[in-house]
């Protein structure tokens, strides 16, 4: 009886490795495109999420809500949001998390390279209306630009409108392009 070999010529296995190189060349490239951007949504949504908790909280409890940033999750910091934030009912209104006031939420570590904003610097504190006040009662508004490497391109906006209710959107209220720092 004979028996028939069979296996892969040196032609053969360089013409396979060739393919698999070509396909993951294609391949890589796509993949972390799709996990910078599921980064990215993913921070944008626990932003989002985080403002409509606070809202919600202080329609809830009538009472002034703050969402502040904060790198220790314990008392609200002069560092910038993208090192995380907390929420907690502010029953005095003096924007600092007190003996009394408990942490309601806390978001870790964003992980992208910035998210900054002209309106809530220190914090955004949640009126009983479900309004949003920055320094003064008469403003209302503002926004929030999510940035990672990919650049202004890529940026994420939080936007918080008039009736206090957060969006997440490409550009910024007054509809120009983001710009990252």
């Amino acid at each position: 009886m004979r028996h028939s070999e069979s296996g892969l010529t040196l032609f053969e296995l360089m013409l396979a490795i060739t393919i698999v190189g070509i396909l993951l060349g294609v391949a890589v490239p796509s993949f972390t495109t799709a996990m910078r951007n599921s980064q990215q949504i993913a921070v944008a949504n626990e932003l989002l999420s985080s403002m409509h908790f606070a809202r919600e909280m202080a329609i809830r409890r009538n009472a002034r809500v703050t969402m502040c940033p904060s790198s220790s999750g314990t008392n609200c910091q002069a560092v910038t949001w993208d090192q995380g934030w907390l929420v907690f009912v502010d029953t005095d209104g003096d924007g600092t998390v007190d003996g009394d006031e408990p942490v309601e939420l806390v978001a870790g570590l964003s992980g992208l390279e910035s998210i900054t904003t002209a309106e809530f610097g220190n914090a955004i504190i949640y009126r009983p209306n479900g309004r949003a006040m920055v320094a003064t009662v008469a403003t209302n508004i503002g926004q929030m630009v999510l940035c990672d490497q990919r650049g202004a391109e890529h940026a994420r906006v939080a936007i918080i409108g008039m009736s206090g209710r957060p969006r997440i959107d490409r550009v910024l209220m007054d509809g120009s392009a983001p710009a990252c720092p």
